[in-house]
């Protein structure tokens, strides 16, 4: 349960069972009370018209019943029966001769005062001979505690108790969620703080356990898991540098020290090794561009110089372009634009072509002379999709996880030069602009990638 949310249930009882107390005690003393029972009494003997009584008299019944205090118990007998009553002993409608009526009076008068009161009826018009009643009212002894007392301390106590029991019982589980919550934040935290990010941070095992400070561990776990990748790619990332440059490196070292030590002494010989120290380091130098070019793109700088642009020009210029590298490649090119020419969205164009050129030329690459590559740009209602498909080699079923991966070279492009970064540039280039790619491929049949451009809402993502 939340925290808030277990505040909320003690503010409230704080204020609701105080509340229910003070309008719950008085109901109670109401609805116990001895002139309750006796007035109920009075009404329906008044409505039965059991006594012949005038409205007068009624109303002087009704005014001695109400100036009856709340501890004392009364009886009206009237023609040798008793009328009205909240003494136990004594119920409405039971008969009894005044000689019996003593009888119980002195019985029980050692535990009980009575005080009898006979008003004078005032109304003439009677069909019975009673010519009064008599209001027989008793209260315990001094010195005897109240039953009805007794009844309202007892009931204040429970009630009391309740609240206590209430109250504590949420003190004492709100502090426990507080303090489990905490330690477990502060275990993931210093896991994390040790290098632990190998393990997975512990979490609640009920969902009625997670609360405010739970979701903070929850953070931790995606913060852990997000360090560890960024770990991985950055041990990745040297090991592929590493891997890459050596090569050249270990060429140009050569030749030249050949040079130098007089193993190459002709002058043809010295020119081929120069030649070749220089086609060396030509690839060294594209390969730590791209090096930087990428590492570029992962900031947020370039984004701010998005522009909205029509995109169908852009579209345009880029399949006029395959057309013709399809020529001299020797490679059936097909393309066709079919969006609307007032399409514009904010990117940056030399990069979106960049992307472009580069799936284009993997096509390129890994196909043979004859083999198709088709262009396809079609509109829907909320966005566009750019595909170029392929009939080359295609990718295996487990290199396709994989190939937007950095420095990832799948078993079919192993012979090819590069750091195997290119993908990797397009993937990042297509999402920073808030777009998507997808790639669908068959080993022998070919590669089809298909870049999703949304024409609403469209968020731009932030590093």
């Amino acid at each position: 349960m939340k925290i808030r949310t277990q505040f909320s249930w003690l503010i409230s009882m704080l204020i609701v069972i105080p509340i229910t107390c003070i309008i719950s005690l008085p109901l109670y003393h109401f609805f116990s009370s001895p002139q309750r029972y006796l007035m109920k009494g009075y009404r329906e003997i008044r409505t039965l018209g059991y006594l012949d009584l005038s409205e007068n008299d009624w109303d002087a019944m009704r005014d001695e019943i109400k100036k009856i205090p709340p501890n004392v118990q009364v009886a009206v007998y009237c023609d040798f029966q008793i009328i009205i009553s909240n003494i136990p002993e004594l119920r409405p409608g039971t008969s009894l001769l005044p000689t019996e009526l003593f009888s119980f009076i002195k019985e029980s008068s050692s535990d009980y005062d009575y005080q009898f009161h006979s008003p004078e009826m005032n109304s003439g018009k009677r069909r019975t001979s009673v010519s009064s009643y008599l209001m027989i009212s008793r209260a315990k002894v001094p010195g005897r505690r109240s039953t009805y007392r007794n009844r309202l301390y007892v009931s204040a106590f429970i009630v009391f108790a309740l609240f206590e029991v209430t109250i504590i019982t949420i003190v004492i589980q709100l502090s426990r969620t507080i303090y489990s919550s905490i330690s477990m934040l502060e275990k993931n935290t210093q896991k994390i703080a040790d290098g632990e990010l190998d393990i997975q941070l512990e979490q609640p095992k009920l969902k009625r356990e997670a609360n405010e400070i739970t979701s903070l561990s929850e953070s931790l776990d995606r913060m852990r898991i997000a360090l560890k990748d960024n770990q991985e790619r950055r041990t990745k990332f040297i090991m592929g540098i590493s891997h890459d440059l050596r090569t050249p490196v270990a060429l140009i070292k050569g030749y030249t020290e050949a040079i130098t030590d007089g193993v190459v002494t002709d002058m043809d010989s010295v020119k081929k090794s120069l030649a070749i120290v220089e086609t060396k380091a030509d690839q060294l130098e594209s390969m730590i561009n791209d090096l930087i070019n990428y590492m570029k793109l992962n900031t947020t700088e370039w984004q701010q110089s998005l522009e909205i642009s029509p995109l169908k020009p852009l579209l345009r210029d880029f399949a006029d372009s395959a057309m013709a590298t399809g020529d001299v490649y020797n490679r059936r090119i097909s393309a066709t634009v079919d969006i609307a020419d007032d399409i514009q969205v904010p990117m940056d164009k030399n990069l979106v072509n960049r992307a472009l050129e580069n799936i284009f030329s993997n096509a390129v690459r890994y196909s043979k002379d004859g083999d198709a590559i088709s262009i396809k740009c079609t509109q829907e209602t909320d966005f566009v999709i750019i595909s170029i498909s392929d009939s080359g080699v295609g990718i295996s079923e487990k290199d396709l996880e994989h190939i937007f991966d950095i420095f990832y070279r799948s078993s079919t492009s192993r012979r090819e030069q590069g750091l195997g970064i290119g993908l990797s540039v397009v993937k990042t280039i297509i999402e920073t602009h808030g777009w998507k790619i997808d790639v669908d491929s068959e080993l022998g049949k070919g590669t089809s990638f298909f870049i999703t451009v949304p024409l609403k809402n469209l968020q731009i993502p932030r590093s």
